[in-house]
């Protein structure tokens, strides 16, 4: 835990070997190397006494970096909070406001922050007995911003936040500011606007709240926007489950099973009759299985810091890699076939042997860490194709995953360590060990042939290529899970399973495409903008043909009769938003709205901001959504 609490300290707050070196400009300022440029801005050139008026932080953030919110929350470390600093010479100063932030991920800690282009408010009033003249407004922002593994302090900070005192803060020179002038007229009449206050900041000042509100604006859904609950969390447990549950499988492969009892029984000769040390000595053995699967999350960690460049699933956006991704399934398909086999290390073979004759807790550890090496001439297939997955995941969602798979392996060795005489009730190896591997080798020809469809707008003969594979499993199951002189009943029932798998896909794989229930129109950005002006709503629904999880929502929501009528009844332009591949216009608004796929955006000229559907959600979800922004454009004058 310490060794993890210094590297996020080292992550976000080695600051002084970047320290910002700021050009003078009367509004706008930039550091040295561009991580950060910052406008002041005001609503007024010329104010009267008494009068209130507004003021602006315009930060640009440089692509990769993150300015910390004033409200970051916590973690093992938590980050400086943003805050703006406003000498208002002489004027009186009100609560800054600060628009909605979003969550951002550092090393597995999430943490809230913004990207981009963010501006920060704050109102000032001129006293009533103020004197005329010229005031100068200095804008100064404080806390952190990070990138590129570096953190660099804003502001001179006075001390480290209070979840950090074992390190210090390190601050640049000095800080980074931009001021702007107003003047001090003798009358109200003196008031006089300033025309580089748009009519989008005025919006966007309408929409920032103190930052004792930000959590209740944003929350941890993200940036802005109404955000309606769907199936995303709860898609993100049966993942979970899912790993869990291949970590069991691996215990039934060919390598595996046949020695589960060999291994308890090693652990019980260890033990040397001691029940409490036989069950400490199982529980570090199965503790040593899992810590080779922490190895395989830190691999995965890595290879996700290489690709941090992209968002998520944007690298399925490059054919190359889709390619080479079907290449590998194949080339996995084969190996679980027994085309080809991937030996462990002679050298690790020899040192498990060696920790088998041993006696200590970490001989247990060490020889559960040789365990799963060595059962990878079974489960390099299942093993691979989990740290692929693991790469279309958060950080930490793929690294929990892969730990989790590990568990599911150990778990067997510390139930039987605690309940010894479950041994018996084992499973006896045999030839349904390697059908069942060989079975696998069939999954992952079908993830191969999807992967390559991902390459044709028609998807009907990927299909056909799909249930083209599953006839050959039901095939070879027919003639090779039972032999000639297996009994009749036997014959019968592995039959019976082929055949029904084969008509059963037959049905749904074999049946000639029909169109989508929902009518979508290609995203087009003048015909939305002509819509919103004719009062109509909009629905974008973003999505890719590589997806699975769009495919989800399209076959559970927009599919469904009721949606499309629903849809047509109020008159809903549907556009789709296709980002199969980073050329199509519809990647520019994806990244403007800072979201990822699968998500649907609502639009309609009622409302300020869209209502965001993230993940995987309900029929139901949308309904509420489509209510909610007729309730709005009813209200509106």
């Amino acid at each position: 835990m310490r060794v993890r609490r210094v590297i996020l300290a080292a992550a976000w707050l080695v600051c002084g070997v970047a320290a910002a070196q700021v050009t003078a400009l009367p509004a706008q300022v930039e550091d040295r190397d561009g991580r950060i440029a910052i406008e002041a801005l005001v609503s007024h050139r010329v104010v009267a006494p008494g009068q209130t008026f507004d003021v602006a932080l315009r930060v640009r953030l440089a692509e990769g970096w993150v300015w910390y919110s004033p409200r970051p929350g916590g973690g093992e470390v938590a980050p400086m909070p943003g805050d703006l600093r406003v000498q208002a010479g002489g004027l009186e100063v009100g609560p800054v406001r600060w628009p909605p932030h979003r969550p951002h991920e550092v090393l597995g800690q999430v943490n809230n922050s913004y990207e981009g282009t963010v501006v920060v408010y704050a109102t000032l009033t001129v006293p009533a007995d103020a004197a005329p003249g010229p005031r100068e407004i200095t804008l100064t922002p404080m806390g952190q911003i990070c990138g590129e593994d570096l953190c660099v302090s804003l502001g001179m900070v006075r001390a480290a936040p209070p979840s950090a005192e074992w390190f210090d803060v390190i601050s640049p020179p000095g800080p980074l500011q931009a001021s702007v002038t107003v003047h001090v007229g003798e009358s109200a009449a003196a008031s006089e606007k300033n025309s580089d206050w748009t009519d989008e900041l005025a919006q966007g000042l309408s929409h920032a709240v103190p930052a004792d509100q930000l959590e209740s604006v944003a929350g941890p859904g993200g940036a802005g926007g109404t955000v309606v609950g769907g199936l995303a969390g709860r898609s993100m447990v049966g993942g979970f489950v899912l790993a869990l549950l291949a970590g069991l499988i691996l215990n039934i492969m060919p390598c595996v099973l046949p020695v589960i009892p060999l291994k308890v029984l090693s652990i019980a000769q260890q033990a040397k009759e001691s029940r409490r040390r036989f069950v400490v000595l199982g529980l570090a053995f199965a503790g040593g299985i899992v810590l080779f699967f922490v190895a395989l999350a830190v691999v995965s960690g890595v290879l996700k810091s290489v690709q941090s460049a992209f968002q998520w699933g944007e690298h399925f956006q490059i054919p190359a890699f889709r390619i080479a991704m079907a290449m590998l399934m194949v080339a996995l398909a084969v190996n679980l076939f027994g085309g080809f086999t991937v030996l462990a290390p002679r050298r690790a073979a020899e040192a498990h042997g060696q920790l088998e004759q041993g006696g200590s807790i970490w001989s247990a550890v060490g020889m559960g860490v040789l365990t799963a090496v060595l059962s990878t001439p079974c489960s390099f297939a299942i093993l691979t194709a989990a740290l692929v997955w693991a790469q279309a995941q958060s950080l930490w969602a793929g690294s929990m995953a892969m730990v989790l798979i590990g568990v599911g392996m150990a778990a067997p060795y510390a139930v039987l360590t605690a309940m010894p005489n479950l041994v018996r009730r084992l499973p006896r190896p045999g030839v349904w060990m390697e059908h069942f591997k060989q079975s696998m080798g069939f999954v992952l020809l079908l993830v191969a042939v999807w992967l390559i469809g991902t390459f044709s707008a028609e998807a009907y003969p990927f299909w056909l290529a799909g249930f083209a594979v599953v006839l050959a499993f039901c095939l070879w199951m027919w003639g090779s899970w039972v032999r000639y002189d297996a009994p009749l009943y036997k014959k019968t029932a592995v039959r019976t399973v082929a055949v029904f798998v084969a008509v059963s896909a037959g049905v749904f794989m074999l049946a000639p495409p029909r169109p989508l229930a929902t009518h979508f129109e290609p995203y087009d950005q003048a015909r939305i903008d002509q819509a919103l002006r004719d009062g109509r709503l909009v629905l974008i629904d973003f999505t890719a043909d590589w997806c699975v999880n769009c495919k989800a929502v399209e076959k559970r929501v927009y599919d469904n009769p009721e949606v499309a009528a629903r849809l047509r009844s109020m008159n809903v332009l549907a556009i789709r938003g296709d980002i199969t591949t980073a050329d199509l216009p519809a990647n520019a608004p994806l990244r403007d709205y800072n979201e990822a796929i699968p998500v649907t955006i609502l639009l309609s000229s009622s409302v300020d901001e869209p209502i965001r559907l993230r993940g995987i959600f309900s029929k139901q979800d949308l309904f509420d959504a489509l209510d909610k922004l007729t309730v709005a454009r009813a209200s509106r004058p």
